[in-house]
């Protein structure tokens, strides 16, 4: 088994941010390929899902509107659509798991 790797900094974590958002914002030519996309999102929804399952109500987005609603809506669809979910069960969850 290969050694874990390190645990990132706050350091880290905050190029990484800023890397992102320059990403986002089309700054400098960086050229976000969709596997790295991909992977990124799918860590993302891990760690959110390892924190929720620890008692963490993580609230994914932060406040002040930076993201817009069809943003949100694109990718909440594709996330659904590739992990075979339909809305119905999305309504369900939230009800029986009491996160509204």
């Amino acid at each position: 088994m290969p050694p874990a790797p390190p645990a990132l900094s706050e350091d880290d974590i905050a190029r990484l941010i800023a890397q992102l958002r320059a990403a986002a914002a089309g700054v400098g030519g960086i050229d976000f390929p969709e596997g790295a996309l991909n992977e990124l999102a799918t860590l993302l929804v891990q760690v959110c899902g390892a924190k929720f399952d620890g008692g963490n109500r993580v609230q994914v987005l932060g406040d002040g509107g930076a993201v817009s609603a069809t943003a949100v809506l694109v990718t909440v669809s594709a996330m659904m659509k590739a992990s075979n979910l339909e809305i119905f069960e999305l309504g369900m969850w939230q009800s029986w798991s009491g996160t509204r």
